[in-house]
């Protein structure tokens, strides 16, 4: 009986741990997509900096996984009022070349919800080749980026991806053609598989010290 209460503790500690994901994430409309992953100092698009102006980090991502999302809120491409959701204007659509070793982005509207995945590394070189949703659709189902690909998400009603093999962090920003940096407003968007904001293993190693730790006092009690 001891022994099969230990077991559930632990157990449901993991299990715990495994579903840690963020619930909410805070998408300022000044986030360059095409400064995800890039040391501070780094510059972008005509006036952006990183971090000031970086993307959001949304969390660890595992190759083949199916992720869904929520957003809501507002962002406006310059200083004003806010207007636009996570769709965007939709009768204003942009292009975004390659920059800083991530893909470009065709044909999507201006303030859109944008999602990019990346490995463990810097990205660099040229980047991969754009994707263009005057083909793709801005209404899609079911989307494969590639890493270093930027995506337009809208407000993830109809839309899902799948994570691309070699990815392993995952980043949120908006749309823009140049100067995200005084852009306002922001988006909340809720995902669905997708990890814990932990850059590193630090803080996964103290949270299985605490689950251990609760373990062993918890067997000490019922002994």
């Amino acid at each position: 009986m001891n022994k099969f209460l230990l077991s559930a503790i632990v157990g449901s500690s993991y299990l715990g741990l495994a579903l840690v994901a963020p619930a909410s994430i805070v998408v300022p409309g000044s986030s360059d997509p095409w400064l995800a992953g890039q040391p501070n100092g780094t510059t972008a698009s005509s006036g952006d900096v990183a971090p000031a102006q970086s993307p959001v980090y949304a969390g660890s991502v595992s190759a083949g996984t199916t992720i869904t999302w929520s957003a809501t809120g507002l962002v406006y491409y310059a200083p004003g009022t806010p207007v636009d959701g996570p769709k965007g204007e939709t009768g204003y659509l942009i292009s975004d070349p390659a920059q800083n070793g991530i893909a470009g982005l065709n044909n999507v509207p201006v303030d859109g919800l944008v999602g990019l995945f990346l490995g463990p590394g810097v990205p660099s070189g040229s980047g991969p080749a754009a994707l263009n949703f005057s083909t793709i659709g801005l209404t899609y189902t079911h989307l494969s980026p590639g890493v270093d690909q930027p995506f337009y998400m809208g407000d993830g009603s109809t839309e899902s991806v799948i994570v691309p093999s070699g990815a392993t962090r995952f980043y949120l920003g908006t749309v823009d053609g140049f100067g995200w940096y005084n852009n306002i407003g922001s988006f909340n968007v809720t995902l669905h598989t997708v990890g814990a904001r932990v850059p590193d293993g630090g803080s996964a190693m103290v949270m299985l010290g605490v689950v251990f730790g609760v373990a062993s006092f918890v067997r000490r009690k019922i002994s």
